[in-house]
């Protein structure tokens, strides 16, 4: 029963994409579905939903999207992105390579929706692709440093709460990043090698670092200097006007499009899902259910379940991972064999979740739909998986 359970929503919610029916109606539908399912009552669905609207998480949310999307916005506006396009360029030479180090380089910023600031980048150095292509490869190589970078939220709570050192989590899991670069070549070299004559330029490759400075500021007031996120893009954005009062013409006529009040209600629905996923006890059923099971079965499922219905990995691994400590820590020792593999099955769960934010948001950007997208997406993350399956074997060995 608690597999029909979970499946329902699931199904429910991939039918509703294939009709292209928008994310901010199919995320709280979801959310009513599975909140029903699992024995909550009106009062209290339509209670989260109200919360939904006027929480701190919504705000937070609300408040690094909006900004990012008019950081992008206003560098887009001010041939900024033109210029780092072509730096990357000059540095990689082939445009493949460039697209995929222009998302990776994004992906140094812990932040929701990053995929969005790297969106342009892949874009340009990306002529030949198709738009799905364009967003599996921004979407991807995006993510790859999720595995061992410390300031990833997921990664943080492994590190406070398992007491598991940050070097040894580069040694253990650091591997997967190379596994999952390696397992986005194909959808990355799919077309060939192009020339892109007006991204030529004769700027000093260095000039990429004092082009970028809002997305560095954003991120040493974040990570250096403990600022909350909001706020460190918030500031970030403000200092980029300050600076380039000439681009604050377009701020207002951004703010009111039609795109402002949709980022309302698909946040809204994120965090509405969200809530309605802890607070059903999805996790603790799922528990009771793989009872008898080889444990190695239910490291995976757990994980791998709650970050397809999550879509964030800090999301399936507060979740999961509380359910899972007995096993993922003995004796004050974290069981790095067994957290990469439950880690490995929850990423890839999130990465091909039809919930996780940079995935929602760049849809829009790329004008494509997810049922184009997946078919690259689900390729690599299976392959990933896998992969990451031989490896904790090979661990055990």
């Amino acid at each position: 029963m608690i597999w029909l359970k979970i499946s329902l929503p699931v199904i429910a919610m991939s039918l509703m994409i294939a009709k292209n029916i928008r994310l901010e109606i199919v995320l709280p539908a979801g959310a009513v579905v599975l909140g029903l399912l699992f024995g909550l009552g009106g009062t209290e669905i339509s209670g989260d939903w109200i919360n939904s609207f006027i929480n701190t998480k919504f705000r937070d949310l609300f408040i690094i999207i909006l900004s990012v999307m008019l950081l992008g916005e206003l560098m887009e506006k001010g041939k900024f992105f033109n210029r780092m396009s072509a730096l990357f360029l000059k540095v990689f030479r082939d445009n493949r390579m460039a697209a995929a180090a222009s998302a990776a380089f994004i992906g140094f910023l812990p932040m929701p929706g990053g995929s969005l600031i790297s969106a342009p980048f892949v874009d340009k150095l990306l002529p030949g692709h198709t738009n799905p292509e364009k967003m599996a490869v921004n979407y991807w190589f995006r993510h790859i440093w999720e595995y061992f970078f410390p300031l990833y939220a997921g990664l943080a709570w492994v590190i406070t709460v398992l007491n598991a050192p940050p070097l040894l989590i580069l040694s253990v899991m650091g591997p997967m990043t190379i596994v999952m670069t390696v397992w986005g070549f194909p959808m990355l070299f799919k077309r060939k090698k192009t020339d892109i004559p007006e991204l030529a330029t004769s700027e000093n490759p260095g000039k990429l670092l004092v082009i970028s400075w809002p997305i560095i500021m954003a991120v040493v007031l974040s990570m250096a200097f403990k600022v909350p996120l909001p706020i460190a893009v918030l500031t970030s954005v403000t200092a980029f006007v300050i600076k380039e009062r000439r681009l604050a013409k377009h701020i207002l006529p951004f703010i009111l499009r039609k795109k402002t009040l949709y980022l309302i209600f698909l946040v809204s629905g994120m965090v509405f899902f969200d809530s309605i996923t802890r607070n059903s006890g999805v996790a603790k059923e799922l528990y009771v259910a793989m009872e008898g099971y080889r444990i190695e079965i239910f490291i995976i499922a757990i994980p791998m379940i709650c970050g397809i219905l999550t879509g964030i990995t800090i999301g399936f691994v507060s979740i999961s991972f509380p359910i899972l400590s007995p096993f993922l820590i003995v004796d004050n020792v974290p069981q790095m064999n067994l957290i990469l593999l439950a880690y490995t099955a929850g990423f890839c769960g999130v990465l091909i979740s039809p919930m996780h934010l940079c995935l929602i948001i760049t849809t829009d950007y790329y004008k494509t739909t997810l049922g184009k997208v997946y078919p690259f997406l689900i390729k690599a993350a299976l392959g990933t998986f896998i992969t990451g399956i031989i490896y904790f074997f090979i661990m055990n060995r």
